[in-house]
């Protein structure tokens, strides 16, 4: 299967062709670091790394097959992504120049989307694989059903995170390990869930529009994610101390895929207002949006390289 189809059939995301330029400058406030991403520039889908300014662009996967949706380590130093590159989707970790590739998950069903635990040493992912609940004298089988994943960092103790029927999907860690944010179609239509340390599995958004794509801020205090509950893909913040809901992009083109810098005063998203899917970068409040990529081909999936590189 076409890794790019399923994962857009997978999340709804089929507006998410999402997404390109801002007003203004390159701008000299903008945190260190790099950006990686996922782009179609070489005509498939292929991991990039960038300075947060949009300078100095590196393809790291250079493969004919599928590689995308990057997540960095905590420590900044290594990468894990999706690809296809040995047939089916499966998550693979390569260090943050592209060198020694590695596969952690075992080629069952499709395994997608890595999110990296803040402390290194679990890597969360979506996965159809076959899997048993159990049931009084006995289990179930349960297939094709998309849930979320861990394995450890090594590629050891894998473990189901999510249970209930219903596509799960794009998890994001809460900065102390305890929770997971996930989008997740349980209830019929997209909407923004957390998996609690008790295991529970809380709707946050519970509205008939899609809520896609959450990223918990570094502070904890807050969760970015896409909706088009205003008719379109906006990037909205939900706090999560009193539960205000604020758009913070409100332009009539689709933005979408938030990510925070490390620090958590800037946003790294991707919009379409110049036509086509690119990269942009705001402060965390909507102000100040600023184009980073320039490519006629889709930009997509930015993750900002965290502070302990």
């Amino acid at each position: 299967m076409d890794i790019r189809r399923c994962l857009q059939i997978c999340t709804l995301l089929l507006t998410a062709a999402l997404l390109s330029t801002a007003v203004g400058c390159r701008s000299s406030t903008v945190p260190l670091g790099k950006i990686a991403f996922e782009s179609y520039r070489d005509g498939n889908a292929e991991v990039y790394i960038m300075d947060a300014d949009g300078s100095n662009l590196v393809n790291l996967t250079n493969n004919p097959a599928y590689d995308g949706t990057p997540s960095w380590a905590p420590d900044g130093q290594r990468i894990a992504f999706t690809s296809e590159r040995e047939g089916s989707p499966d998550i693979y970790v390569m260090k943050a120049d592209g060198t020694e590739t590695t596969r952690l998950t075992d080629g069952i069903g499709f395994n997608v989307v890595p999110a990296w635990s803040p402390d290194g040493s679990q890597i969360l992912f979506s996965s159809n694989r076959t899997y048993y609940e159990p049931i009084e004298g006995g289990s179930i089988e349960v297939t094709a059903n998309t849930k979320l994943w861990t394995v450890g960092a090594d590629g050891r103790d894998l473990t189901r995170r999510t249970s209930q029927l219903g596509l799960d999907m794009y998890g994001s860690w809460s900065p102390d390990g305890q929770s997971i944010v996930f989008m997740s179609v349980r209830d019929g239509n997209p909407e923004i869930y957390v998996l609690g340390p008790d295991h529970t599995e809380v709707n946050l958004t519970n509205n008939p529009a899609q809520d896609m794509n959450p990223a918990w801020s570094p502070d904890g205090s807050k969760i970015a994610f896409m909706s088009d509950r205003e008719g379109n893909m906006e990037i909205y913040l939900l706090d999560l101390a009193d539960g205000t809901l604020t758009n913070i992009t409100r332009n009539p083109a689709n933005d979408g895929d938030p990510a925070w810098s490390p620090d958590g005063s800037k946003i790294v998203f991707v919009s379409d207002r110049d036509g086509n899917p690119e990269i942009y970068v705001m402060n965390a409040d909507g102000s100040n949006p600023i184009r980073l990529t320039n490519h006629p081909a889709d930009d997509i999936h930015p993750q900002w390289q965290p502070a302990g590189r």
